[in-house]
């Protein structure tokens, strides 16, 4: 198994020596630190490579930890260590792998661990060169393969983007922006059509002056996208 780095973090240290103890048995297991607040955190996550971080329910939402974590969505696994109480009372808008509820056994904790792992290699490997004909989405704590042919547009949902695909009555949802997913897809076959729209050329069935049809949806065209999309339709006019 490969060597994790982990961190663990929150404003009562003593509530982590249990799991201190149980990552020592773990010889793959590197604790990189022990931060007592958020601004220490900040300074591991930004200096080392960091795969897991253990924190209590008060760090994962203070502003500048969440933004990080939102922006290393993936990368960075984050596992709260917390009451049933504090579940109930916190707001986490970055992407949570796992809790860790009070205390802890070393069994939950062992699990927790190889679960990571496993979504750590799945995600390392889904970032590789990929072949040219599918992408990996990450929803809610899974991997969708897609197809770039199944693709029917993108809509940005502002720090989110949802991904319409084929014979899929609801959108796959990523925690990536419009920008960030588009620059996965072959740039030939996807045109940005408007600031909150990406569409595929192939699956075009209409266009109008402002706005385009893929089947039953219509999709408005941003007057400053017109004139590459017109372009684009000329040359296969």
């Amino acid at each position: 198994m490969p060597e994790l780095q982990c961190l663990f973090t929150g404003a009562n240290p003593a509530a982590f020596e249990k799991l201190s103890a149980y990552a020592a048995k773990l010889p793959w297991l590197n604790v990189l630190g022990k931060p007592i607040n958020a601004r220490e955190a900040m300074h591991y996550l930004q200096e080392f490579e960091v795969d897991i971080v253990f924190c209590d329910a008060t760090t994962v939402i203070d502003p500048e930890i969440e933004n990080f974590m939102i922006n290393k969505s993936g990368k960075i696994l984050v596992v709260v260590v917390t009451t049933s109480e504090e579940l109930i009372t916190c707001d986490f808008k970055c992407d949570i792998f796992s809790f860790l509820e009070t205390p802890v056994s070393f069994e939950r904790f062992f699990n927790v661990i190889n679960q990571a792992n496993a979504y750590l290699q799945l995600f390392e490997k889904s970032n590789e060169s990929l072949p040219a004909n599918y992408v990996f989405i990450k929803s809610e704590y899974k991997f969708y393969k897609v197809k770039f042919t199944d693709i029917l547009f993108c809509e940005s949902m502002k720090d989110y983007t949802q991904v319409y695909v084929v014979n899929k009555i609801k959108p796959i949802t990523t925690l990536q922006n419009l920008k960030t997913f588009a620059s996965k897809l072959p740039k030939d076959d996807f045109v940005r059509i408007h600031r909150s729209y990406l569409v595929s050329l192939e699956k075009i069935d209409a266009v109008s002056k402002n706005e385009i049809t893929i089947g039953q949806k219509t999709i408005p065209v941003g007057e400053s996208y017109r004139s590459s999309l017109y372009r684009l339709i000329q040359q296969s006019s």
